[in-house]
């Protein structure tokens, strides 16, 4: 059995996709920012996530449940999702995004139909690209562009089983298989403090003769849908954050963290400087944790600023408290603290 996820697309398209042009062009320099407090409790109860839909355990049985109009890998069909399958993508994502205290997304019904042309492709040739050439099976120029601004996932096999929707979003948020080592891209796009619109596609069935495949794409920008944000910011993004669920975490996952320094221009953020931030996880009560494979960039996934780490030795029900000192945010040295624990 093969499982896999791929990073998004490298950073050179997407600084033709908005990567400084967003905001017309020259330098922007942000307003001053204060200090921040540790980001208060939310006023209201977090979003549910839905309850899981029992997934049938005959593969071919809980995928053809999918769909409004069957998907036929080998005719090259991408199907029609079921709307409550789309809807149920949608709360899940923003769940995820509520307990990072980051506003919800909307739904492109719009791009639906590329994002399930890019499944397809994926699905009918058994691998992942971002970039899939015209030679592809199943190839269409509408899925070869969602295919360019999505996460992605794949999986084939005999012995494959149906993820839910849910695993594959925690897939995309722990990053543990991601087949380009150290980096953090797709958990960036999902927890993206600027993110409008998704659509999402969904392509699993017979692959060629006697196995199976699963692939999906969830279009994360250049989407036809509200652009983003779509209510009040943060002053960061964290993962993990405050009380977490298990299964959207992995112990073996990197952790990550990214200033929200201007909360009206995107692009803007991308003047902040992690190059000499100290960076402290202990338990509370307890002992400094070890910190390792350390690093930074201002690259345009998501938001264009992330630190990411390696923590040994984190444990579930255990408080961490976390510092992050000396973040140089528009020349002024800022620093933050925040809490995690990772709960059933």
């Amino acid at each position: 059995m093969r499982r896999r996820s791929l990073l998004l697309i490298p950073l050179l398209a997407l600084a033709s996709c908005g990567g400084g042009g967003s905001d017309g062009g020259g330098t922007v320099v942000p307003p001053p920012v204060a200090t921040p407090a540790p980001t208060p409790a939310p006023t209201t109860g977090p979003v549910p996530f839905p309850t899981p839909t029992p997934v049938p355990s005959d593969f071919f049985v809980a995928a053809a449940a999918l769909y409004a109009t069957p998907a036929d890998i080998a005719a090259c069909q991408p199907g029609v999702l079921k709307p409550e399958v789309t809807q149920q993508v949608l709360q899940i994502l923003n769940a995820v995004r509520a307990l990072h205290r980051l506003p919800p997304a909307t739904y492109s019904a719009v791009d639906e139909p590329g994002a399930q042309q890019s499944a397809l492709m994926q699905a009918a040739n058994a691998q992942l690209s971002h970039t899939p050439p015209t030679s592809w099976r199943c190839y269409t120029a509408a899925g070869a562009a969602a295919s360019g601004a999505s996460n992605l996932y794949g999986g084939t096999g005999p012995g494959l089983s149906l993820a839910t929707d849910e695993q594959i979003i925690a897939g995309w948020l722990t990053e543990v298989q991601n087949i380009i080592a150290e980096n953090v891209g797709h958990r960036r796009w999902l927890l993206d403090p600027f993110l409008g619109s998704v659509a999402y596609g969904r392509v699993a069935g017979r692959y060629e003769t006697s196995s199976r495949a699963d692939a999906a794409a969830i279009k994360v920008f250049d989407t036809a849908g509200p652009a983003g944000p779509t209510g009040p910011l943060p002053d960061y993004v964290a993962y993990p954050f405050e009380d977490y669920p298990v299964r959207l975490f992995d112990t073996r996952a990197l952790l990550s963290f990214g200033v929200i320094a201007n909360k009206t221009s995107k692009w803007a953020n991308a003047n902040v400087d992690f190059s000499n931030a100290a960076i402290t996880v202990r338990q509370r009560g307890g002992a400094t944790l070890t910190v390792s494979r350390v690093a930074y960039d201002t690259q345009g996934y998501g938001l264009p600023n992330n630190l990411q780490f390696a923590v040994s030795g984190l444990q579930t029900g255990t408080y961490y408290d976390v510092t992050i000192d000396r973040v140089n945010v528009g020349g002024a040295q800022r620093n933050y603290s925040y809490w995690f624990r990772i709960v059933p």
